[in-house]
């Protein structure tokens, strides 16, 4: 039982800290230490996409990664007065929307050292969304369906984490992370075209917690996003738009059945404020409040290769239904 519970904390603090691995190592003396190499199991951590999982020194780590996101909103709007309360002139209208979205990403992690990791990931992205509308009151017997896609290349992000302490528990970790706009824009293009990206840099600063409770850790983790104000053209008209920024909270636990696979339970909550346009803010939108439910299992099928498979449902109406993403982390040394 000891050599197991000594196992299942390497298998989920593996990439969280390499000095951890050593430092449980040393607890448990071996008498072919040199020989007996701590495999690299990807942690519970890693699953989501946490930040805080550091690539040791002198690794270089490819990650594919396939996700689906699927969100379905039901919404009436009423352009008129009312003359009563039980009498409304004017147009109602009920529409139906489903959207579907497609991301593969390739990311690059490269340790420089035990406690400092740079990383660059670009997504490819194919949305496709499905419209239903319905007006009231004027004879319209059949629904107006309206079907948009788009795809192309997505936001190319790059970013670093830093560990700051590595003997003791709970580790702590930085990191910093920016995002271009190389994916299409929402104001620039068709109509037609679904934009591949929000048009708009942003950098993202956050803080992770990893907490090992052998054979269990137990993670929590909270960034902001801001993005940077630009100007764009509005239907003719030079206008800066700056975009909510966001607020996250995540906390979850990470459980080692055996060394080679692990799963997780974890909640997460966004804070999106209002846009501004011209200094002004937009009062027709609402602050949005994205909390999820996730999910996730890791097995580890070589030492240099593992399988990840998350999924997350919303538990408010603004955050997406339902969300599948499976990753594949190489370690090429």
């Amino acid at each position: 039982m000891k050599e197991f519970k000594y196992k299942s904390l390497i298998a989920l603090l593996a990439l969280c800290s390499n000095a951890a691995v050593i430092a449980a190592e040393e607890t448990e003396p071996s008498k072919n230490a040199e020989e007996e190499k701590p495999k690299r199991v990807q942690t519970v951590a890693d699953i989501f996409e946490q930040p805080g999982v550091l690539t040791p020194r002198g690794s270089f780590v490819i990650d594919s990664s396939l996700s689906y996101t699927q969100n379905s909103s039901n919404t009436i709007s009423v352009v008129g007065y009312s003359v009563l309360p039980s009498l409304i002139v004017g147009l109602i209208q009920a529409s139906d929307i489903d959207r579907t979205t497609i991301t593969f990403g390739l990311s690059g992690r490269y340790g420089i050292t035990n406690r400092f990791e740079v990383e660059v990931r670009i997504p490819w992205v194919y949305r496709s969304d499905s419209i239903s509308e319905r007006s009231a009151g004027i004879g319209q017997d059949e629904d107006i369906l309206i079907d948009l896609d788009g795809n192309g290349l997505g936001d190319i992000e790059a970013g670093f984490k830093y560990q700051f302490n590595m003997n003791t528990a709970p580790y702590w970790i930085g990191s910093l992370r920016f995002k271009s706009t190389t994916g299409d824009s929402p104001y620039e293009g068709s109509p037609d075209d679904l934009p591949t990206g929000s048009g708009f840099p942003s950098i993202e600063p956050g803080l992770t917690m990893i907490m090992p409770v052998d054979p269990a850790v137990i993670y929590m983790n909270t960034s902001y996003i801001w993005n940077i104000e630009d100007d764009v053209d509005l239907a003719g008209t030079k206008a800066s738009i700056d975009l909510g920024d966001t607020i996250s909270f995540g906390a979850g636990m990470g459980f080692a059945v055996n060394p080679k696979f692990s799963f997780s339970l974890g909640l997460s909550h966004k804070t999106i404020f209002k846009s501004k346009v011209s200094g002004v803010e937009n009062f027709n939108a609402k602050v949005l409040q994205l909390d999820s439910l996730s999910v996730g299992a890791n097995y580890a099928v070589s030492r240099d290769t593992t399988i990840n498979v998350g999924a997350s449902a919303g538990l408010t109406a603004d955050a997406p239904d339902f969300q599948l993403t499976v990753r594949i982390p190489y370690t090429l040394k």
